[in-house]
């Protein structure tokens, strides 16, 4: 990122030679990202993050299909960049059917299934949840909808690095990505759209990324998430199973050092890195404002909620209680995490739940 922001600081749509130096960088991260999700750089269009590409895969879609149809089917544990969208939509006059997860947050095909319509143009299914980590199944709903054709949408965001991701063998037609969740540069995200798909411009401007995103790049961050792409290519296997190893370690100390404890999405495919847990009795804002002062970092619902303190939106989806979803935490495990912090963490986290409960 530095490298480029101090060599390739020219307009990528410039035509003089440091322009062209710019857009290089562009391209060349283009490449990279396509070579870890297995598909075509043509069909990358890079975004200001997540956020914009889930929007940008909702409203340039269905805008393009709205003679075909006004009916979208969206599971209830999406990212807030999916469900508020959807919502919008439906307030607009799109009709909308919540699809619910099973007490796992996994959401199943028979689910979509039973929720389409004649007149369904658009689905929207996480690859992988990202408060409780459940792994959806893509393959077997993708397949489902193609066969209906239904465009189908898939937020990956989570996924990314965290599980292999093979777009040429995988039946999805728009998928969304961001290089902060896999090491890379917040602000800089990426929309798959599959090759002769046509998606009305999200950004309209000076042209820039096919004509769909106007804007000047973020060369800087492109660049940081085409180098986070490579270093998953490279070592993505080795890693998510350490994250496993870590995690699952983590798990087995927090259930023989806190008897009662409930360990979220246990029993369906979870992200390897993820660790969500209920914590009874317990309010999830004191212990996430306890844990911090102990020095440990831990989410309550998604960082993407803005700080507001009310019962998570999935666990709820997922069947459990307000109590349940108030008391939950999300531990995510990443690259600057040991084995030797495991007992600490249980440690710290046995004296916090003990005085949280006993307040």
């Amino acid at each position: 990122m530095t490298r480029a922001a101090n060599e390739a600081w020219a307009n990528p749509s410039s035509l003089h030679e440091p322009g062209r130096k710019a857009k290089q960088v562009v391209e060349d991260a283009r490449e990279k990202l396509a070579d870890l999700i297995h598909a075509e750089p043509s069909e990358i269009i890079f975004t200001g993050g997540g956020t914009e590409a889930c929007n940008f895969a909702l409203f340039g879609a269905v805008q393009a299909l709205r003679d075909k149809g006004r009916h979208l089917v969206v599971s209830l544990i999406e990212h807030p960049a999916v469900k508020s969208g959807a919502k919008a939509l439906e307030a607009q006059g799109w009709s909308v059917t919540w699809i619910r997860p099973n007490a796992d947050g996994v959401v199943e095909a028979a689910s979509v299934k039973s929720a389409l319509r004649p007149d369904t143009v658009f689905c929207a299914i996480m690859a992988a949840n990202n408060e409780v980590g459940a792994v959806q199944p893509v393959q077997e709903i993708g397949a489902l909808l193609r066969e209906k054709g239904v465009l189908f949408f898939c937020d990956m965001t989570q996924a990314l690095g965290k599980l292999p991701v093979n777009l040429s063998q995988t039946p999805v037609d728009l998928a969304a990505f961001v290089g902060h969740k896999i090491g890379g540069p917040k602000g800089a995200g990426a929309l798959y759209i599959r090759k002769g798909l046509r998606l009305e411009a999200y950004v309209r401007g000076g042209g820039q990324e096919r004509g769909l995103r106007g804007g000047t790049e973020n060369v800087p961050g492109i660049a940081g998430f085409g180098a986070a792409a490579v270093y998953w290519k490279e070592h993505g296997e080795e890693e998510r199973a350490r994250l496993q190893i870590l995690r699952d370690a983590l798990q087995s100390v927090l259930l023989e050092r806190i008897p009662g404890l409930k360990i979220n999405a246990l029993k369906g495919p979870r992200l390897p890195n993820t660790l969500h847990v209920t914590f009874p009795g317990a309010r999830s804002d004191v212990l996430v404002m306890a844990l911090d002062l102990r020095g440990v970092s831990a989410s309550a619902g998604s960082a993407c909620a803005s700080g507001s303190v009310k019962p998570s939106e999935v666990l709820l989806a997922m069947g459990r209680s307000p109590e349940e979803a108030m008391s939950s935490l999300r531990f995510s495990l990443g690259f600057g995490n040991t084995s030797e912090e495991i007992p600490a963490l249980a440690e710290i986290l046995a004296q916090v739940y003990a005085v949280a409960r006993s307040g």
